[in-house]
């Protein structure tokens, strides 16, 4: 989600403050990029935490609640 240069290997999630592994700061392709996101989610996203990557278990969260659409 955010630049791979400016991300640690270890990360903190912002949603939920735990951490995880980040991918995109490795040699390997980060697990999230195997998550699609509507395009609405993507941009809520990077305006609610710019800059900063959740950990998969966030997104995965955040895309099954848009896919469920409005309680």
């Amino acid at each position: 989600m955010a630049e791979a240069a400016s991300l640690p290997a270890s990360a903190t999630c912002p949603r939920c403050g735990g951490s995880f592994d980040c991918g995109a700061a490795g040699p390997g392709p980060c697990a999230c990029s195997t998550l699609t996101l509507p395009p609405a989610l993507l941009a809520q996203l990077a305006r609610q935490y710019p800059g900063g990557c959740l950990c998969l278990h966030c997104l995965h969260r955040l895309r099954d609640a848009a896919a469920a659409g409005p309680a």
